[in-house]
């Protein structure tokens, strides 16, 4: 039996294509995923995201914005800022 799946999967499911075909052209390296319920919380500049995966170059960042969109973008490690449980302002929603 197939499960029907929210808009809010379908949203995520769509972001995480879109964020797979804009992938950094000189980054051939294998992207590894976070485990759903250990992904860690980071900032990014002032946005604050969990980071869902990973490749050998680049962090991919899922955050939803002031209106509860969500959003994936690929981000430099360097820019990438692990930020403990009781400082990251980021949505309870993802």
């Amino acid at each position: 039996m197939i499960k029907a799946g929210s808009a809010e999967d379908l949203d995520r499911m769509m972001a995480r294509t879109e964020a797979d075909r804009v992938r950094p052209m000189d980054d051939t390296s294998p992207i590894r995923d976070f485990p759903k319920y250990n992904r860690p919380l980071v900032q990014v500049g002032s946005i604050f995201g969990k980071a869902l995966g990973w490749s050998g170059s680049y962090g991919l960042i899922e955050r939803l914005d002031a209106s509860e969109k969500y959003h994936l973008a690929w981000a430099q490690p360097d820019s990438i800022k692990r930020v403990a449980h009781e400082l990251w302002k980021g949505s309870r929603g993802l």
